[in-house]
């Protein structure tokens, strides 16, 4: 019988079996492996994770959510990590099914009686500790990566053509332009009503600070939105969720960057902003230092390197937003099995960078 770190959600007894099952349409013997349950309480993508020990060899068990791919197929981002991996970057590139080489996402009907679909991808070594242990190096080294990344992705095919050059609005910045109009109109107001008609309770009254200095901050960054929702920059295939916890280092060096449920196609400024600002915060030191990293692999056009700005400061915004409205209106959106006080914690971050933004 498989380990059983920790097995969420149903039946213990029917999920490893569904477990063993499924890995062995990648692996012979699926009976000998050891499962462990990752991410539960830390992650809030909804996905399912479980590392697999078979043999000599570790994996990683993906059950992705429903958002996961959200209209862009798992299989192209699948694919994506694949074409990343084989560029020789420490991305984990799922492995294609024992009866399909073509195939690397398994899609059968789970457990709920839905369709779910799966992959299995070797284990990347390393931890994500940048906040526990920040030095320059490491600094320059996941810049350095995410540089690399973006120059490999370039060539996966945007469209039916391979390598085709690509400007034209970012997705990313359209819609944010969409929610900022939603804020502005009513949506902060709702919020704030609702927060108004909790109970008292520190928590709140940190929700009260994000959504006041929201508030500050919210008429400049509709105004500036005009302008970068209609702005033509270079796009290609990107990571979208990489941030802190997202990118795993040995000592100095990155050996792994995880989680690419978010890929898209957008803007490579929206990535670099995303872990920048992840990384560093509002340390004008750091981002001096990780963009020299960064235009060391990949240099930033001019309005690319204007848009970074942008990034960072709507997508704070917008996350602090977020995060109120999850913990306080919608608590469903993030799972029965989630950390209330990790997601607290991930507020408070929030807040701290909404005082500089609003200053």
């Amino acid at each position: 019988m498989p380990e059983r770190c920790h097995m969420p959600d149903f039946n213990v007894k029917e999920l490893v079996t569904q477990l063993i099952d499924t890995v062995g349409l990648w692996l012979p013997n699926p009976e000998q492996a050891q499962f462990c349950a990752i991410g539960q309480g830390s992650s809030f993508s909804g996905a399912g994770l479980w590392r697999v020990e078979h043999g000599e060899r570790i994996y990683v068990l993906r059950r992705w959510s429903p958002m996961d791919g959200n209209g862009r197929g798992i299989e192209r981002i699948s694919w994506l990590q694949r074409h990343l991996a084989d560029a020789g970057l420490p991305v984990g590139g799922p492995l294609p099914l024992m009866a399909s080489e073509e195939s690397v996402v398994l899609t059968q009907m789970g457990l709920n009686g839905r369709d779910e679909s799966w992959t299995l991808s070797p284990w990347l070594p390393g931890a994500a500790d940048y906040w526990f242990t920040p030095r320059p190096a490491k600094l320059k080294a996941a810049l350095r990566t995410l540089a690399e990344i973006h120059l490999a992705a370039a060539s996966y095919p945007v469209g039916d053509q391979a390598g085709r050059a690509r400007t034209d609005r970012s997705p990313a910045l359209v819609k944010r332009a969409d929610r900022l109009e939603g804020l502005k109109s009513a949506e902060w107001a709702e919020l704030n009503y609702h927060l108004a008609k909790t109970p008292p309770t520190a928590e709140r009254e940190a929700a009260f600070e994000a959504l006041e200095l929201i508030h500050r901050s919210l008429g400049r960054l509709w105004y500036e939105s005009l302008r970068w929702c209609d702005e033509p920059l270079p796009l290609q295939w990107v990571v979208r969720d990489v941030w802190h916890d997202h990118v795993l280092f040995t000592e100095d060096k990155v050996t792994g960057v995880i989680d690419f449920g978010a890929a898209a196609v957008d803007s490579p400024a929206g990535d670099v902003a995303r872990l920048l600002g992840s990384l560093v915060g509002d340390d004008e030191a750091g981002w001096r230092i990780g963009i020299e990293a960064y235009q060391r692999q990949r240099s930033l056009s001019p309005v690319e390197f204007e848009a970074i700005r942008y990034f960072d400061a709507s997508g704070t915004l917008l996350s602090a937003f977020n995060w109120v409205h999850w913990l306080f209106r919608d608590p469903s959106a993030l799972g029965k099995e989630v950390d209330r006080g990790a997601a607290h914690r991930r507020l408070e971050r929030l807040v701290g960078r909404l005082r500089m933004l609003a200053s």
